[in-house]
């Protein structure tokens, strides 16, 4: 079975009074070197929330959004034989 899948956005610069709870740290990240903003797995509500309230600044809060839907979404299953194998490994046969 797989982990956590990670999903980005790109985001030019974090706003600069922003700092990500400590308990959120191992599954948001932003690297400047390649101006992404990355969470790992699945984020809730609210995740999404406190992450939002964090800053005011729009430049942050619309990409943080497209993350949020990004998250939400389910990674696409493999159909035909593909899909069948990888169903029957998920389940242990």
């Amino acid at each position: 079975m797989e982990g956590p899948v990670d999903h980005f956005v790109t985001l030019d610069r974090l706003p600069p009074e922003l700092q990500f709870p400590p308990d959120l740290n191992d599954r948001i990240q932003f690297d400047a070197d390649s101006r992404r903003l990355y969470f790992r797995g699945f984020m809730s509500k609210a995740d999404f929330d406190r992450l939002c309230h964090l800053s005011d600044d729009w430049s942050y809060r619309r990409p943080l959004e497209d993350l949020f839907r990004k998250c939400m979404t389910p990674p696409a299953r493999p159909k035909g034989v593909r899909g069948l194998i990888a169903a029957l490994t998920s389940i242990g046969f």
